[in-house]
């Protein structure tokens, strides 16, 4: 397959299929040492969102090539500043692919991101 240019990840996304994050708006940028981040610009309505997160936040904090059209992006937890003090995981890594332009599948496990109902949807 062709190479995909890791340029088409800047932008406004919205996440869906996830209840809990459903609607969250993210916008993702490239940094000065060229990773790249992505901060929370709204949030749903979601009890635990509301009390765990608030815009600004980084809730996507890497985006890496793994392929020519592959990438994993590692996501914060909602709630990784408590998981945290517990010991436990505050983030999670998930397979990356372009569906298309403006839709990110997000696939973890054996899951392919292409067949996936998580995903991220480009609003600007």
């Amino acid at each position: 397959m062709k190479k995909v240019s890791d340029d088409k990840f800047i932008g406004v996304w919205e996440l869906k299929g996830r209840s809990m994050l459903d609607g969250i708006k993210v916008s993702i940028e490239r940094t000065e040492n060229g990773d790249f981040v992505g901060k929370v610009l709204d949030i749903n309505s979601n009890k635990y969102v509301n009390l765990f997160l608030e815009p600004g936040d980084v809730l996507v904090s890497s985006i890496k090539r793994s392929s020519n059209f592959q990438f994993r992006l590692t996501e914060k937890k909602i709630g990784a500043g408590l998981f945290s003090i517990y010991g436990l995981d505050t983030s999670e890594e998930f397979k990356l692919e372009f569906i298309d332009e403006n839709t990110l599948g997000l696939g973890s496990g054996t899951s392919d991101p292409l067949k996936s109902t998580v995903f991220y949807k480009r609003i600007k």
